[in-house]
């Protein structure tokens, strides 16, 4: 994915902490953080104190760095490790034994998957046309040459259960007739792009499950068991039309104690990512552009999105490749990410490539190629210990032609979404941070050091120069941790000496080695950093 339009975003500290709070999804019994959330971020509302607690930030946030005290340095992203001794977990079910005729395309699936700890089980709620003619009628070995026709299609929304994350099953529901029975796994039919967020902390059990789904409008709904729901309510006010007709991803913000709906709008012939709040699940503001790709070659398709910390969110950028049919990747969807601290204005994470989750082998060769091959959206995680699972939806065939789709997974480590490193290989990269403001002694790096690679870190002025005595790159010191954290320290010297008030940045040398996040007992001075 290539690099697109980014937009000035206002910054904010990010507590050091996990995501598991944020997406409702950590699994009960994992290990705790790093760093204790213990207090909010430097760019709390006015009153609150950033030196209380611990800060984390990210290689990637612009807001970081001192842009002009910086060499040999490009920003990159993590490896996602597809699980490929289980994947696919499970497909169309259509042509399966036994067959079920109710799934004959999952289509984009726009999968939702979170842990639910108090049932102990995964829950997946997927998007499927339980009604499409052409592929019920027609079968894989027959359609290479025979077009594929959109024609008496319906939709509908399935739900899936797993105790492992791996070994799925689906379950019959007895809730939507298909055919003359209910004896299957559908939970609605006649929408799309159906959403589902666990909010435990709801204080009627009734609504501890919050379904958002488009029917024929935009459409809530309430229940006590993930399973049983009421009758869909449309919103009063303010559905899109035409719009929301896609990955319609509901989460609950913990700074403003809004829920937030990421969902789609056209405008002029060009899909873009929309925004809507809500106080109760129920009335919703008009949904507003927060995000658009690159022209009809690189169209934001879907974005679930979910806070990761407190006051930094990151986006699951579907980009569909429309508008130039001799393009390699015509017709399909790749997975980028995008970082955002408002909610409102959504950045590249790594401007050169942000691709997250890449496709699988065999592009364009249907019907042969990987499950993953040519079409891919994806679900916000779930934590797991040190690692953060992505569940996804994964299609071989060209977005509108024939075309067969999976449930995926993959993980990265907690924190390594992109990192710094050199930009000409065997040459060091320099970084250099604005300014920190220390009240403690506490400075950690999330590094990964290849063999013979080496890290040093020197406190100066604003100018790039070492100013305190004791404090130069060849005093640095850094000793590894259990969790991929490095502390900093300097031979003789304690930051907690340095003159109160005056101006300290970070300059770190890298050789051969990775660097994602810093944190500890600082915060990035406001100036430049806070928009106003």
């Amino acid at each position: 994915m290539t690099s697109r339009a980014n937009s000035s975003v206002s910054r904010r500290a990010v507590l050091i902490g996990g995501v598991g709070a944020a997406t409702g999804a950590a699994l009960a019994g994992a290990a705790p953080p790093a760093f204790a959330a213990t207090a909010r971020s430097a760019a709390a509302p006015p009153g609150a104190d950033p030196t209380r607690g611990k800060h984390k930030y990210f290689s990637f946030d612009t807001g970081l760095w001192n842009g002009h005290l910086m060499s040999n340095c490009q920003v990159s992203m993590g490896k996602f490790e597809k699980d490929t001794s289980n994947n696919p977990l499970f497909g169309e079910g259509l042509y399966a034994s036994p067959s079920l005729p109710w799934e004959p395309r999952f289509d984009n699936g726009y999968p939702n998957v979170f842990w639910d700890p108090g049932a102990r089980k995964y829950r997946c709620y997927y998007t499927l046309f339980i009604v499409d003619p052409s592929s019920s009628s027609t079968p894989v070995d027959q359609r290479p040459g025979k077009p594929y026709s959109t024609e008496g299609r319906v939709t509908g929304c399935g739900y899936a259960e797993s105790a492992d994350g791996v070994h799925w099953t689906k379950p019959a529901l007895g809730i939507v007739d298909f055919n003359g029975s209910t004896a299957n796994n559908l939970l609605l039919k006649n929408v799309q792009g159906t959403s589902v967020l666990h909010d435990p902390g709801d204080p009627d059990p009734s609504r501890r499950y919050k379904l958002l789904t488009l029917a024929s409008t935009l459409s809530v709904a309430f229940s006590a068991d993930g399973i049983h729901f009421t009758p869909l309510q449309p919103w009063p006010a303010n559905s899109p039309a035409p719009g929301a007709d896609c990955h319609n991803r509901v989460f609950k913000d913990s700074v403003s104690g809004d829920y937030v709906l990421i969902t789609r709008l056209w405008d002029n012939n060009i899909r873009v990512v929309a925004m809507a709040r809500s106080r109760d699940f129920i009335s919703w503001s008009k949904p507003v552009e927060v995000h658009r790709g690159n022209g009809l070659e690189a169209q934001t398709y879907s974005m679930p999105s979910w806070e990761y910390g407190e006051g930094l969110y990151l986006g699951l950028d579907s980009v569909y490749t429309d508008g130039d049919d001799t393009l390699p990747d015509y017709d399909t969807v790749s997975l980028a990410l995008q970082w955002s601290t408002n909610i409102t204005e959504w950045n590249d994470v790594a401007p050169d490539d942000s691709t997250f989750i890449p496709h699988g082998p065999g592009m364009g060769q249907y019907p042969r190629g990987a499950f993953d091959s040519s079409v891919i959206f994806a679900s916000v995680p779930v934590e797991t210990g040190d690692r953060l699972w992505f569940y996804y939806m994964g299609g071989k065939g060209l977005h509108t032609s024939w075309r067969q789709t999976a449930l995926g997974r993959g993980w990265i480590q907690k924190d390594k979404f992109a990192c710094y490193g050199s930009r000409v290989a065997h040459r060091p990269a320099m970084v250099t941070t604005q300014g920190l403001d220390f009240y403690g002694d506490d400075l950690r790096l999330l590094a990964d050091i290849d063999h013979g690679g080496s890290v040093s870190v020197a406190l100066t002025d604003q100018n790039g120069t070492v100013v305190q005595p004791g404090f130069g790159a060849d005093r640095s010191l850094l000793t590894p941790g259990p969790d991929g954290w490095h502390q900093v320290h300097w031979r003789g010297a304690d930051v907690r000496s340095l003159t109160p008030g005056a101006f300290y940045a970070l300059r770190i040398t890298l050789r051969n080695t990775r660097l994602w996040a810093i944190g500890g007992d600082f915060y990035v001075r406001p100036l430049k950093y806070a928009k106003p």
